[in-house]
């Protein structure tokens, strides 16, 4: 029985061994792999842009690699901590920093999949429904008067592909008569018939002297139909009456 326990620790050992080894190696072959991610987020900062964390997810037979950076007008950064004028300084969002994040999806070859996406304020795994087909990210940025959200949709099996991107899906307060935050996607829901289904806003009229926080709105309900999302119901939004279709 020592034996086998001991065995079967060693066997633990090795794998955890093995899996280290993986991450270690793909975090030097994701910066092989970097086509020119950075360019967007430097073009968008204009100052001091540093490289702070770096996530990666194991889909199948790809990785998703989702970079935070952050963008100062001073200091540096030193084994992840950083410093002003030579003391540590916690970085604030909107205080004395400002945060992007980029993704990436690699094969297990660590040739790039989907050279970009973003970068944005938030950029995640999109949290879904048991049985749902697809990997879904979600990507956010904040506006004057309201946060944008889109998601998009990518098929791992067989091959990888681009299934869909979805803008303005409702948000949380928007879904739930202002009780929930803005900052979440409402998101997929199963109606009475099994259906996957996601509701959007869009703009019910055009009109350039109006900012987004006054435009009128529809509610688009659409229907995942194989690779595809359709149209099932457009009507009127009222945030005090809104429900999802069953």
């Amino acid at each position: 029985n020592c034996d086998i326990k001991k065995h079967s620790i060693t066997l633990w050992s090795l794998n955890i061994l093995i899996y280290k080894l993986i991450i270690f190696l793909l975090l030097i072959f994701t910066n092989i792999a970097k086509s020119d991610i950075r360019s967007d987020v430097e073009d968008q900062c204009g100052s001091n842009l540093w490289e702070i964390e770096k996530s990666i997810t194991n889909i199948g037979d790809y990785f998703s690699i989702i970079t935070k950076y952050a963008c100062t007008r001073g200091g540096e950064i030193n084994d992840g901590i950083f410093y002003e004028y030579g003391e540590k300084v916690e970085l604030v969002e909107d205080y004395n920093a400002s945060f992007s994040y980029v993704g990436q999806i690699i094969d297990k070859n660590n040739k790039i999949i989907e050279d970009r996406i973003g970068p944005a304020d938030q950029l995640t795994i999109f949290d879904i429904p048991n049985e749902f087909p697809y990997l879904v990210f979600s990507l956010s940025n904040k506006g004057a008067s309201n946060i944008y959200h889109a998601l998009f949709f990518y098929s791992t099996l067989p091959k990888f592909k681009k299934i869909a991107f979805i803008e303005r899906p409702l948000n949380k307060f928007q879904a739930n008569k202002r009780k929930g935050s803005e900052k979440e996607v409402d998101g997929i829901y199963l109606n009475k018939n099994g259906d996957f289904l996601i509701d959007r806003l869009i703009i019910k009229s055009v009109d350039g002297s109006e900012s987004n926080a006054n435009r009128k709105w529809n509610v688009e309900t659409l229907k995942l139909d194989g690779e595809h999302f359709k149209s099932i119901s457009i009507r009127d939004y009222d945030i005090n009456t809104y429900q999802r279709l069953n």
